[in-house]
């Protein structure tokens, strides 16, 4: 089978971890694998299996977006293209309808869709955002990442829910394993003097850093912690601008991004999720793995799910840092199981997940 997966680039993200543990699951079992970018930059890009072909766009001007799809399609007649996000779901359902090709979409939904309407910008999502219950329906197979965004796209695209199929990300993988004990030289996690809790997100509004500062704020005042933040990206100054005002320097360190985060993960005692929405939570699971202790926000859509409404991780309210700081500190003082964590974890298997991506795709390749 000739598969391929598609996306703008490799850089940070859980959603481009996601498609390379699917792309590199397919060629581990023998099939045909291509990763269709319309740029060939990225952090991930130096970390794929050599057996998976990268397939840049030859033209990435706006004109020249259709042409250049089209092109690569017509010539490399995959069987299944996978795609997951909303304009490039769209673009490659539309591109489908005026191309004469057999490969079957596959579209997958990752992200809390209303939340684009967070803010009064007007974006090319935003934009996007009209054309799902127009587009979504000509897509071969229609995936959401979770139960709560399978019924929110369900109501946005005017789709019966039945023919949305519900499949989790394939966050858990024997290389997330492999790099839980690589050596982190951090003086904190190296010389733990108190307990340690974690972040791992992009620094953008949808992850809201700025409220887990104030929670950390609040925590400091009736024991010692430091916080490391995972991740780079828009918001980093703004975030160590609030960390200086709070005199907070010495508890919270922004590190940036790294490339494998789960090995800080493992070596902290509490991982914390602060987002208002997310469409998984790829980082949940990665943090699961570790058997390390989750506070997530119970937000929409993933992570309350993950935890199982709490049997794994402690929920605390959306945007409330009262609420996140109270449950940072009952969770230092009620550790969950290692042993539990780690077997929930396995449930988010890459093989477990990806035996329905493979039953997918190849009974549309037959079709």
């Amino acid at each position: 089978m000739k598969v391929a997966f598609f996306y703008r680039r490799l850089n940070q993200g859980g959603i481009q971890r996601m498609l390379i543990n699917c792309a590199e699951y397919f060629a581990s079992s023998g099939h045909d694998v291509s990763i269709i970018l319309i740029e060939k930059v990225g952090e991930y890009l130096d970390t794929i299996d050599p057996r998976i072909k990268i397939i840049p766009f030859e033209n990435r001007q706006k004109a020249n977006l259709f042409r250049s799809f089209k092109k690569i399609l017509l010539k490399e007649e995959f069987d299944v293209l996978f795609t997951a996000s909303p304009p490039l779901n769209i673009f490659a359902v539309l591109c489908k309808l005026f191309i004469n090709t057999k490969t079957k979409i596959v579209i997958s939904e990752n992200n809390n869709t209303v939340s684009l309407f967070n803010n009064n910008k007007l974006t090319a999502s935003k934009l996007t955002f009209f054309g799902i219950p127009l587009v979504y329906r000509f897509a071969d197979c229609i995936v959401a990442v979770s139960k709560g965004l399978s019924d929110n796209l369900s109501s946005l695209a005017l789709i019966p829910k039945h023919k949305i199929k519900t499949i989790y990300n394939p966050a858990f993988s024997n290389n997330l394993l492999m790099h839980m004990h690589d050596e982190i030289s951090h003086p904190w996690l190296t010389d733990k003097q108190v307990p340690v809790l974690i972040n791992v997100a992009r620094l953008a509004n949808a992850k809201n850093q700025k409220m887990l500062v104030h929670a950390v704020a609040r925590v400091l005042k009736t024991r010692q912690v430091k916080l490391l933040i995972v991740g780079e990206g828009p918001l980093r100054d703004m975030l160590q601008e609030e960390i200086d005002k709070l005199n907070l320097r010495e508890y919270i360190d922004l590190v940036g991004f790294q490339l494998n985060p789960v090995s800080w993960i493992a070596k902290s005692d509490l991982f914390v999720l602060s987002s208002d929405y997310e469409g998984f939570g790829m980082v949940v699971v990665e943090a699961l793995a570790t058997g390390v202790t989750v506070v997530t926000t119970k937000c929409d859509y993933g992570p309350s799910e993950i935890v199982n409404d709490g049997e794994y991780g402690y929920l605390a309210s959306v945007g409330d840092e009262e609420d996140l700081a109270n449950k940072i500190l009952y969770a230092l003082k009620n550790p969950l199981q290692k042993e539990n964590q780690m077997q929930r974890a396995k449930d988010f298997h890459v093989d477990t997940v990806m035996e329905k991506y493979h039953e997918l795709f190849t009974s549309l390749a037959v079709s």
